[in-house]
């Protein structure tokens, strides 16, 4: 189950080219497409020879642009390296919208369910189309403007749904009960709030942080001294399902919490080494941070830094593992490569990759339903059970 679930934590990571930008990246890269110590012009000329041939005597219909992108993932996959990878414009526009917690859509996260095959809803972005329409996660998406999508991609669903800004598109679903509804759906700019927060009972403070993205360290800090300013006398930071953003925007957070000392240590292929510090003020007060497997990068690295300043323990599973941070080069044609540039390592100069991700300090896991739960964001509290293992350890601190 919740490997299903984790087709959408990669594409709230990734959401995230002619043959010219092929041969351009290839006289570049061109080490990457066969044996280091061919020249990147050769290599650049094997593709570029290889297109031509293509076009000339392939008896077949193809794509050009699908032939010249496979040609670019290959690449990057060659490295072996899972967090870099080639983007297509299209992929690249979408990514760059993600980035700044904002897109074009109607405002759902969706994954395949494996038992219909259909495109599930697992959630609905707040205050989104979607939502104002009345699509509920555990519909499963049928049909698009009266076209079915059995058998269809996510790719596929999103292409379908696209078009100008203000325009309806009618969503055909089967609800949990087996009723098949239509409903018209807004195409619009969603935004997504990545920062929520509440006060729960005992004047615990908690804070959910969705991910590291655009406008999270604003939100963030006004959520900590908006919880204070009710009387907050501890913090329950939540990391879970945090596929981890931007290094400014967490290290915003460490220096708001954290006193003065190292909160980022960072590595480049040039052997050149960048370490950031915070400042003297900071926030004084316990917290327990929450991650799961799906914790990766910033956010792991967050809850590393808290746990070895003493600020915070750690509950829940241990996290994905991820100590390299990556760089996104715009290439000719309009996509994009997102590459590791460098390692970072935590204040104690661990890297969490090498450690095989954070270890609690208090292991709990949740099961297949509560996963789904917490996925659609109807687990409460009560029912949570690594929620109520950190406020307890907070009460009984």
């Amino acid at each position: 189950m919740k490997k299903r679930y984790s087709i959408i934590i990669a594409l709230t990571l990734m959401l995230f080219a002619s043959a010219l930008t092929s041969l351009l990246f290839a006289i570049r890269y061109g080490t990457l497409f066969g044996n280091p110590n061919v020249s990147g012009y050769f290599a650049g000329r094997e593709l570029s020879a290889l297109l031509e041939i293509i076009e000339e005597v392939y008896i077949g219909e193809y794509d050009a642009a699908e032939v010249s992108a496979a040609a670019l993932r290959a690449a990057v996959d060659a490295l072996g390296d899972r967090w870099s990878f080639y983007m297509t414009p299209e992929e690249y526009a979408r990514y760059l919208e993600f980035s700044e917690n904002q897109f074009a859509g109607i405002g759902v996260g969706v994954a395949v369910n494996e038992e219909t095959g259909g495109i599930e809803v697992i959630y609905t972005y707040k205050g989104s189309p979607a939502e104002a329409a009345g699509i509920l996660a555990g519909d499963v998406i049928i049909g698009i403007d009266g076209e079915k999508i059995d058998g269809y991609g996510i790719d596929d669903m999103h292409g379908l749904i696209a078009r100008p800004i203000g325009e309806m598109v009618l969503i055909e679903v089967v609800r949990a009960g087996g009723a098949v509804e239509s409903v018209l759906v807004e195409y619009g700019i969603v935004f997504s709030d990545p920062i929520s927060y509440e006060m729960l009972d005992g004047d615990i403070g908690y804070i959910r942080i969705a991910n590291f993205e655009g406008g999270a360290a604003d939100g963030f800090i006004s959520a900590v001294n908006g919880l204070l300013e009710q009387g907050a006398r501890a913090f329950v930071l939540d990391v879970r399902n945090n596929a981890g953003g931007r290094a400014n925007e967490m290290t915003r957070m460490l220096d708001f919490l954290l006193p003065e000392g190292e909160i980022f240590v960072s590595f480049y292929k040039s052997g050149h080494e960048d370490i950031i510090t915070s400042g003297p003020d900071m926030v004084g007060i316990p917290a327990i941070v929450v991650v799961n497997s799906f914790s990766i990068s910033a956010a792991e690295y967050f809850a590393a830094m808290l746990k070895e300043y003493g600020y915070a323990e750690i509950v829940g599973e241990r996290t994905t593992g991820k100590s390299r941070f990556q760089i996104t080069h715009p290439l000719p044609g309009g996509g994009a490569l997102h590459i590791s540039a460098g390692q970072y390592l935590t204040k104690n100069r661990v890297a969490l990759h090498d450690a095989g991700g954070l270890v609690p300090d208090h292991s709990v896991a949740l099961s297949d339903e509560e996963f789904k739960q917490f996925m659609s964001g109807n687990l409460d509290a009560n029912d949570d059970p690594q929620l109520r293992l950190a406020i307890s350890l907070l009460n009984d601190g």
